[in-house]
């Protein structure tokens, strides 16, 4: 029985370091964004985003250099809103939905990709900076 409880205890660290692995390359992909760098991009016309499975429901965003922003849920429902920048973080808020509240997140670049993120402690650690 000793032999077994050994066998388990080895897969289960070799599950749990795979895990692991796994979370890390996940929190490190990409890298935010300053409000400044996104200034720039806008700068040269519409920016194109998606959001990360923690904003709810997946949408296709394009911001406007005027503030105005639209989105196309993963359904095929459509609304418009504005967007603000409010220190390094992207501000937006919708007219229909979340019943218009305000939301702020984390611009992610990776590659020609860039994704609205909630930012959360583990984003932070070994980062190049902070997020004011």
């Amino acid at each position: 029985m000793g032999h077994n409880n050994g066998a388990q205890t080895v897969r289960g660290k070799s599950i749990l370091i795979i895990i692991l692995i796994f979370a890390a390359s996940v929190s490190a992909a990409g890298e935010f964004l300053t409000g400044e760098e996104v200034r720039k991009r806008l700068d040269s016309g519409k920016l194109a985003f998606k959001t990360s499975a923690d904003y709810e429901f997946p949408v296709a965003l394009t911001l406007k250099p005027d503030g105005s922003m639209e989105g196309v849920s993963g359904n095929g429902y459509y609304d418009v809103g504005r967007w603000w920048l409010r220190g390094d973080t992207l501000c937006h808020q919708w007219e229909g939905w979340f019943d218009g509240l305000r939301k702020c997140h984390g611009v992610v670049a990776d590659g020609g990709t860039l994704t609205l993120v909630r930012p959360t402690t583990k984003d932070f650690k070994g980062a190049k900076r902070r997020l004011k």
